[in-house]
């Protein structure tokens, strides 16, 4: 839309006095057409949605011809809006990418030289400057090598316009006098007394105007109320504490463990019987301890109870495009898995939607620095062994600032349980102490130095961080001591090759790449320059375990059981093996574009095999298969104690049942108990709870373990012998029955298989009527296995629409 057009309906229409600054205009400093867009975005997330940037910019390999000279010139904002007469103004900018001009009414209120820094939060009191219709510019400059950016490392390529732009809400805050400009709530609660719970309620006011102004501080939450006097001088800067009890808490729960209760605050300033100004906060009511144990592992412990860590790596859209329905649909997913973390490396989110959507779902969150600024062909900076890039007066003044900042934005979220000041490495001792005394002022959740095993002045880590990326069998998890095996708290690890399902790998890499694989199926791997760059090593594995793919349905079931066998193996030996093992994060959750890496749900939001193998070893109460000692447990940390039915069907080779047991076994919080005794390869095993608890997994169990390397990569290990399913590529071709039933607004899908042969990993999509997977079809159960004779049914909420169901399989078809 051209600016003109937009200058004319701004005209026409009541222009904001105070709240979020969204409705913009954006321009190239050197002219060109003007585009109406919403804030915060970044220029090209900008550009993009208004069609610029070319149909598909992110498929095959357009994006290789962006125009990147599109961002070596300043862009221009330009927003309008109203101010109330006699009230002072104040803008608050939460994240400016990277230099700033900002200018209101023609006169420049802040400049680049100073105004930079992509996580740094500014409020600027522009009393003087306002009258009753105002024009606010600000025009942003890319950020450059050496500056502390928005770090993506070499997870995608880079953002076209190094993510420039106003990248957080832009408020208008208005008030007569005073200013609440923070509420900080740290809660009080005694893990051997939940019955009552306190909280601390740090509020900061600040007089605006040029007279002494006395008044009221006045906060209302459920339940409770606090009135304080307070006067202030002109200009004057005030802390006021308040301490409240509250008797029968609701307390704060991750969703594995209870209920994510909030609390909602108001905290106003009242003078002469009216509100000058006021903030709302909402918190929750819980503790949080970590710490250190005996083996010098990280453990966590919500209101008394150990947490064994489950958890994802998050990253932004490549162009910061998420929405709030996006972002929903997201944290929806890790919820439906079963996980009860998210990995924030970087802190991501143009707002606070995903950590408001991670207090509300009970979902914990870690937080922390990227690597980005730690190496020095990312970061652009000089790296001091050890210590990363950030060394120098400029740089260091600057992580300070971020530190500060972002503490005091995110410290009310009850999700969040800690933070990492590092990733790789530690940040030098010059550094750290500054983060420290900022932290000991603002925080009380556990300080982490880094991602790493490392030691640094706020003590040892307790986490590892020793891979792998690429992918491992499901025998490596229970097996490995030494690196990342399941032990300790890994926060950074996984299979490697995520691959999306058939549908969005064509629409990544393109009808023409598709089969034979095609460059563009390396260009949609990671960025790095040395591994995971390409399909090749799982292409070895695949032969080594499978067998060569003959065509490109054959590549992609393999493929599938590759990435949902070890996958679901991480999460049950981490299970399996508590208290000794107390966090893993599977890297990565998601991702910045279409990828063929690093994801338990592809770009679209449709989940890969990864994410049904994580579902499966994520159920409160399971059978797990032990590949250290072919055993089964029964593993389960959140249910003080279940009492179910558990069922072992072993099957050979050829479908036949071999063995068959049943036990009533008691299953109690973090202490796995053997169920069922050693089972031998090559077989295929079901496994089946009943009872309060219900869940099923199914294994292709090959008569040998893999046999790695001696040494450990930093990418991860090589098989030296693959150990051999061929068994189940020759499997007979399987028949089933599928029967669809609409409830409500979801459907009941039952799948019968009515042959004496196992249907292997049965794959149901939901697809709209152009045949692309619907993002948002959540699934009770996918990427199913079936024994002779066994019927199974699933559930799918597909979102609005009518959905056209469709069944894959590895070697069944459909009854007639």
């Amino acid at each position: 839309m051209l600016l003109t057009v937009m200058s004319f309906l701004i005209g026409c229409t009541a222009l904001p006095q105070s709240g979020l600054l969204t409705d913009w205009t954006l321009q190239r400093q050197d002219g060109g057409p003007a585009y109406q867009v919403t804030v915060p975005t970044t220029v090209a997330g900008a550009l993009n949605q208004a069609g610029i940037l070319g149909a598909d910019l992110l498929l095959e390999d357009h994006y290789k011809a962006a125009d990147k000279t599109l961002f070596e010139k300043p862009w221009v904002f330009t927003t309008r809006f109203g101010a109330r007469k006699g009230n002072v103004t104040v803008l608050r900018f939460n994240a400016l990418n990277f230099r700033a001009d900002i200018d209101l009414n023609g006169h420049r209120i802040a400049s680049a030289d100073t105004t930079c820094g992509s996580f740094a939060v500014r409020e600027l009191d522009v009393t003087r400057f306002v009258k009753s219709r105002n024009t606010l510019k600000v025009t942003v400059y890319r950020p450059e090598s050496g500056e502390l950016n928005h770090g993506y490392v070499d997870w995608n390529p880079r953002p076209l316009d190094e993510s420039m732009g106003i990248t957080g809400n832009v408020e208008l805050i208005s008030t007569k006098d005073v200013q609440v400009e923070d509420v900080f709530v740290r809660p009080v609660v005694n893990p051997d007394n939940l019955s009552e719970a306190g909280m601390l309620v740090n509020n900061w006011v600040c007089n605006r105007s040029e007279s002494a102004v006395e008044g009221v501080l006045r906060g209302t939450y459920e339940g409770g109320s606090f009135e304080v006097p307070v006067k202030l001088e002109a200009g004057e800067k005030k802390e006021v504490t308040v301490s409240q009890t509250i008797l029968n808490p609701r307390i704060w729960w991750t969703r594995e463990l209870g209920s994510p209760e909030l609390y909602h605050l108001n905290v106003a300033f009242v003078s002469g019987g009216a509100v000058s100004h006021q903030k709302d906060v909402t918190f929750g009511l819980r503790d949080i301890e970590g710490y250190v144990d005996e083996n010098g592992h990280r453990q966590f412990r919500l209101n008394g109870k150990k947490v064994l860590v489950k958890a994802a790596g998050w990253t932004d859209d490549i162009f910061m495009q998420d929405t709030p329905e996006s972002i929903a649909l997201q944290v929806g997913l890790v919820a439906d898995m079963g996980l009860n973390c998210i990995r924030f490396e970087n802190i991501w989110g143009k707002d606070d939607t995903v950590y408001d959507l991670c207090d509300s779902l009970g979902i914990l969150a870690l937080v922390g620095f990227s690597c980005q600024w730690e190496w020095e062909d990312y970061c652009g900076l000089k790296e001091t062994k050890g210590y990363g890039c950030i060394n120098d007066p400029v740089s260091e003044d600057m992580a300070v600032r971020y530190f500060r900042d972002q503490v005091i934005r995110l410290r009310n979220h009850p999700s969040l349980i800690g933070w990492l000041t590092g990733s790789d490495r530690i940040p030098n001792e010059r550094l750290e102490k500054r983060y420290l005394e900022i932290y000991n002022q603002l925080e009380y959740r556990p300080y982490i130095c880094s991602a790493k095993g490392l030691t640094s002045l706020g003590g040892p880590s307790g986490m590892k961080m020793e891979g792998p990326y690429e992918w491992v069998g499901p025998d490596y998890w229970w097996t490995n001591t030494t690196a990342g095996g399941a032990y300790g708290f890994n926060t950074e690890t996984g299979p490697g090759l995520n691959i999306p399902q058939l549908e969005n790998l064509r629409r990544t890499v393109g009808e023409k790449d598709l089969w034979p694989i095609g460059p563009n199926w390396a260009y949609h791997c990671t960025a790095s320059s040395s591994h995971m760059n390409s399909t090749a090593f799982q292409e070895k594995v695949m032969a080594g375990v499978y067998g060569e793919a003959a065509d490109l349905q054959d590549y992609m079931r393999k493929a599938h059981a590759l990435d949902y066998d070890s996958q679901r193996a991480m999460y049950e030996a981490f299970r399996g093996n508590v208290p000794n093992a107390t966090g893993i994060v599977q890297w990565m959750l998601n991702s910045a574009w279409p990828s063929l890496y690093w994801q338990l749900y592809d770009w679209w939001g449709v989940p890969t095999a990864g994410y049904y193998g994580t579902k499966a070893a994520c159920r409160p109460v399971q059978l797990v298969f032990n590949y250290k000692d072919g055993s089964v447990l029964a593993v389960n940390e959140t249910i003080p104690e279940a009492a179910v039915e558990a069922t072992l069907k072993v099957y050979d080779i050829h479908s036949k049942l071999v063995r068959e047991e049943k036990k009533e076994i008691t299953s109690r919080a973090y202490e796995p108990v053997k169920v069922f005794e050693k089972i031998a390869g090559p077989c295929f095993v079901s496994l089946e709870i009943d009872g309060p608890f219900k869940a099923r997994n199914f294994y292709a169990i090959p008569a040998g373990d893999n046999v790695y390397s001696a040494k450990d990569e930093w990418w991860g290990v090589e098989t030296d012998k693959y150990a051999d399913l061929r068994f189940v590529s020759e499997l007979p071709e399987a028949l089933v029955r599928m029967d669809i039933r609409k409830t409500g607004d979801s459907y009941e899908i039952t799948l019968e298989n009515v042959s004496e042969v196992i249907a292997y990993q049965n794959i149901l999509k939901a697809l709209d009527n152009s045949g692309n997977l619907l993002p948002g079809a959540f699934w009770s159960d996918n990427f199913l296995s079936l024994a002779p004779g066994e019927k199974c049914t699933v559930r799918c909420t597909p979102g609005p629409g009518e959905p056209v169901f469709a069944f894959n399989s590895w070697n069944a078809k459909l009854a007639e």
